[in-house]
Formats: structure tokens, sequence, C-alpha cells
């Protein structure tokens, strides 16, 4: 049987039984995926053990001296597809969700009622959450019966907790709405936004519940070296939430709020508990032996204690990313719609964003660490310029493109059905104010990813905690003061996320010599500026002049299918006109591509990047 394990090495120190990774706290946007680590093992064995290598805390050195090949490649791609599959289904929920319920009552309902249990779920227990990540890098360091019994001692315990929370929960969800919406009690479209809110998250209780087993599940599936599972099964709750849409779109008989709210969360929840279930029959045989255990045994044991002692920090460092939401969502319940808004203009911000945070930042990660074991310092400082480099040269010319043609994208992605024109240009304007932010999100996971390489996480932390507060108080002024509406609190988001940077990079300075100065950055700035509005100005002239000249012959006829072509077309327009500057002023060149395929693809043969900004 052939088993494809992807290796990773967050090159902690060697000093503890489970060296000692660098504390998580301070780590808001950055999660650090195994999976997506590209040096892969190919193992052929019937059974897999968690360390059965005699050098089990270093996998470089238990690789298996097969060719790149095929194996690789396929189970490389098995693990990409899967990713792309539940990406795309999961784009294809919010638009659907868009497009049945808007921004009204059933929509902005969800978003507040989705944040516990979407907390729970989604960044503590979901894939690549701290409970995964976690989990699976324990596991991967202890013998199996050992990572055996720690399993079944941790989902106990997971069971009891998540049982205690969603019991209260369950018990006060008008309390827990009312935290971090009281705008409901104040407006007058709340009343019935509340009553729906309180309805959907008592039905979305054992979300709370089976958050932490089904985390715990991801994570023993990943130590073992099953990383497509993982990925594909929150394909399973987009699923279910699309086909519960698409039944209140089509079924007559479900009329009024209450139907479709209900079905809604019913599909998140029933979604959930079906990948509980499908990990319990692929891990079954773990569960064959099980032996009761006293609960003053499982919390006096050793790994239970370690594996709390990382996930705390963890946890707490999610939490102030949560924190960040409630402040936004505090303030958007004193906006009609503004919930609904804010989530679908993210989105749109995200999906680029996300994907390229995946493909550039995680695989850096532990080239980062091993810079810093081996003291190259000044080859850590070249690499994270030229990375900053390179994510900004991708991705700014994208964002470029889409702040242009943002009206035409939420026109043909969201408006139909109960997505009308004023909900279609209220999430284009939060979209472009989200969009201010873009380069500061993604520099952000860059610099928070070469301090934990340099064992600082008290930084990030505290940085990422004035953040909350400074965001926290900007919201406030937006909403009372200025009032700017759901507008102002997409721009606060994007002021902090910029302030965070330049603070982070100013620590970082003193911790690292070999960065450039503020002045020399101010050339490339500059660049890059001229190359974004070049690239806006000719993408919004390139999509006026063809949709006036295609308006005249076959738009009216076949609408989707040239506003589709319209959209490419001045797409690539914009792209040549960000990049043909760029290439003739000698910012990216080929270089930079050919670094890029060398850090995905290569990383073995990835020489040091010496050339600066």
């Amino acid at each position: 049987m052939i088993k494809a394990r992807i290796a990773f090495d967050l090159s902690f120190p060697a000093d503890s039984p489970l060296q000692n990774p660098p504390s998580p706290i301070g780590r808001p946007s950055l999660r650090f995926s195994p999976r997506r680590f590209r040096r892969i093992q190919i193992a052929f064995r019937a059974e897999k053990s968690f360390s059965s290598s005699p050098h089990k805390d270093d996998f470089s050195h238990a690789q298996v001296a097969v060719p790149p090949g095929d194996k690789s490649v396929s189970a490389a791609t098995l693990v990409g597809v899967a990713t792309l599959v539940s990406k795309i289904l999961g784009l294809l929920r919010e638009v659907i969700m868009a497009s049945v319920f808007g921004v009204g009552p059933v929509a902005t309902a969800f978003k507040y009622a989705w944040v516990l249990p979407g907390f729970s779920s989604s960044l503590l227990g979901g894939v690549n959450g701290p409970i995964h990540i976690i989990m699976s890098t324990t596991l991967s360091k202890l013998p199996e019966e050992r990572g055996k019994k720690l399993f079944q001692h941790l989902t106990i315990i997971m069971f009891l907790v998540g049982g205690a929370v969603g019991a209260f929960v369950y018990i006060f969800p008008d309390f827990v709405v009312q935290i971090y919406a009281p705008g409901l009690w104040i407006m007058a479209e709340g009343q019935i936004i509340r009553e729906i809110a309180i309805k959907q998250l008592k039905m979305m209780t054992p979300c709370i519940v089976l958050a932490g087993p089904v985390g715990l599940g991801f994570g023993y599936m990943s130590a073992q070296g099953n990383d497509v599972l993982p990925c594909i099964s929150p394909a399973m709750s987009s699923s279910l939430v699309i086909a519960s849409c698409l039944v209140c779109a089509l079924t007559s008989r479900l009329n009024g709020y209450s139907s479709g709210a209900s079905l809604l969360s019913y599909a998140v929840s029933i979604g959930l508990f079906l990948q509980w279930i499908i990990q319990v029959i692929v891990l079954r045989r773990r569960w064959s032996d099980i032996t009761p255990y006293a609960l003053i045994t499982i919390f006096k044991s050793v790994d239970v204690c370690q594996f709390f002692s990382l996930l705390l920090p963890a946890t707490v460092s999610s939490g102030l990313a949560q924190i960040a939401s409630f402040t936004d969502l505090f303030f958007a319940s004193l906006i009609p719609g503004a919930a609904a808004g804010l989530s679908y203009a993210y989105l749109l911000v995200m999906a680029p964003l996300g994907a390229l945070s995946s493909i550039i930042v995680l695989p850096l990660v532990p080239k980062f660490s091993k810079l810093v074991k081996t003291s190259s310092w000044e080859s850590l400082a070249n690499d994270l310029q030229r990375a900053l480099l390179l994510c900004m040269v991708l991705l700014l010319p994208i964002f470029s493109v889409m702040r242009s043609l943002v009206e035409p994208i939420v026109h043909i992605l969201f408006e139909r059905c109960a997505f009308d024109s004023s909900a279609s240009a209220l999430v284009s304007s939060l979209f472009l104010a989200y969009s201010l932010g873009t380069p500061f999100f993604i520099a952000k996971d860059l610099l928070v990813a070469v301090f934990y390489a340099l064992g600082d996480g008290k930084r990030p932390f505290l940085v990422s905690a004035g953040a909350v507060a400074l965001n926290a108080v900007l919201d406030w002024l937006s909403v009372s003061r200025l009032n700017l509406g759901a507008k102002g609190l997409a721009l606060s988001t994007s002021f902090t996320a910029a302030l965070s940077v330049l603070i982070l990079f100013h620590l970082l300075k003193r911790k690292l010599s070999g960065l450039s100065s503020y002045a020399a950055m101010i050339y490339p700035a500059t660049l890059l500026l001229i190359c974004c509005i070049t690239s806006n100005i000719t993408t919004s002239v390139a999509y006026n002049l063809m949709h006036v000249s295609v308006a005249s012959t076959l738009l009216s006829r076949y609408n989707l299918m040239m506003e589709l072509f319209t959209l490419s077309m001045a797409g690539a327009f914009g792209l040549i006109g960000f990049f043909v500057p760029a290439v003739l002023l000698h910012l990216c060149g080929f270089e930079l591509a050919r670094d890029l395929y060398r850090m995905l693809i290569m990383p073995q043969s990835l020489t040091p990047m010496t050339k600066s900004f």
C-alpha cells in the first residue's frame, strides 16, 4: 500500500520532548499547514506508525530515496485538487447564499449566529486550525501507542468541554447574541434579525460540541499522511448549505424567513456531524481497544498537559483575530445589512489573498527556520525582502484589475434573486475599502513567519493585541462620530493592518540586521504605485471601450457570455498595463518567476537570494 506523507520542519529547539515550538501567540492570520510543505515522503508499508524511523525527530533523514516522479506529483496533486475543490465549493456556497438571501434578515442573522460555531468549527477545529496543526505535530513525534492513547484522552476532554460550552450557548442564546450584536436590540429592523439569529445559534450548537473532536481527527489523519480527507471534508458542509439554499429558492412551500433560516442552520450542523462520522469510520481501529480512563488520570497525563500548553496560546491567538471580527460585528449591528455585506466583500478580498498566501508564505516557513538554525542572517533578510517584493508583484496587479472591475464582478457573482442592485453597490464599496489593506495582510503573514522562525512570539502577539484595540476605537469613530457606516468598518481594518505591518517591520529591523532602510524602499514602492495606477487606468479604459463596442452587436442577446468575455479581456489588458512598466523598469523581470518556481517546486535547490530591493 502506498501512502504519501508531506513532511515538514518547524525547526524547533531540541531541548524538550515536544521540541518546544515557538509560541503561536500573535498569529492571527498565518495558519501553518503540514500538508502544504513541499517535501514529500513515499512510504511503502501496510501499517504506518508515527515514528518508525530511527531519526524520528528529523523528517529530512527519514525520506525514502524515491526519484521525484509520478508518485510524488500524484500525492501533492491529490491534496491540491482536494483543497481546490473545497475552496471552489466554499465560494459557490457564498455566491448562492447571497443570491437567495441577499443582505436581508436571514443572511444578516446567520452572520451573527455563526460567530461562536464558526470560531469553534472553522478556526479552532477546522483544517489548518490550532487543534489540527498541534495534534499533527505532536503525534508525529510520539510512538504509535502513546499517540493512540493521547488521541483517546483528548477526544474525551474535547467532548466534555464542547458539551459544557454548547449547553451554555443553547440555554442562553439571547445573552450570547446580545454580547456582540447589541444593535439588534436597538434598531427597529433588529427584532426579526434577533429572533432568527437566536434560533439559528441554538440549531448550530452541535458545531461547538463536535469542533474539538473533528479537529483532533484531522490532526490524527495528517500525522498518518492522509491529507486528502481533511482537505476535502469542508466540501461536505458547503455542499449541504448549497443544497439548502437551492431548496429555499426552488420550493414555493418554504416561504418566509423562518424556514430558510432553519434549513441553513441544520445544513451546517449536519455537515460537521457527517465529517465526524466519516472520521469515526476511518479511524475506527483506533477506538477498537479503547479502555475506560479515570478523568484524573487523563488530566495528569504528561502528553495531555504538553498538548494544552501549546493549544492554549494558539487559542488565544485565534481569539484575538476573532475579537477583531467581534468589534466589527458589534458596530455593524447598528447598520442594516452591514454584517452580510462585510462578509461578502471580505470573501472577494480573501479569495486571491488566501491562495497567494498558501502558495508563497507557507512554503517559506521551513526555509526561514532553516536559515535561523544556521545563523544565516543576511540570507534571511534578503529572502524576506525578495518574498515581500514577489508578493507585491503578484498581488497588486490582481487587485488593481479587481478594483476597476469590482462592480461588474459583484454583479455577475451575486446579483440575482434577493441580491439587488443596492446590495451590489454596498458590497462593491466595501471591497474597495478592504482592498486598500491587501498588501499589508500578506506582508503581515511574512513578517510574523520570520518572528516565529526567530523564536519570538511575544512581539507579534502584542502588536496584534494593540491592533485589536485600535480597530475597536476606529470602528467607534467611523460609526458614531464620522458616520462612515459599514465602509468605515472596512477602512478601519485596512488601516490597522497597515499600521501593524509598519510596527512589525520596525521591530524586525532591530532584531535582524540586513533589512533595507525605509529610504531604500521608496523607489520600489513608488514604482509599484505607478504600475498600479497604470493597470487601473488601462483596465477601466479597456472595459469601457469593449463594453460599448460589444453592446452594439451581441451583448443584448448573449448578456452573461459577452460580459464574461469583456471582463476577461479588460483584466488581461490591466495585467499587461501593470507588468509592462514593471519589466521595462527592471522591477520584477523573469528572476522573480524563477525564484517562485524554485521556492514551490524545488525547495532543496533554492539558492540564497542575494538581491535586495
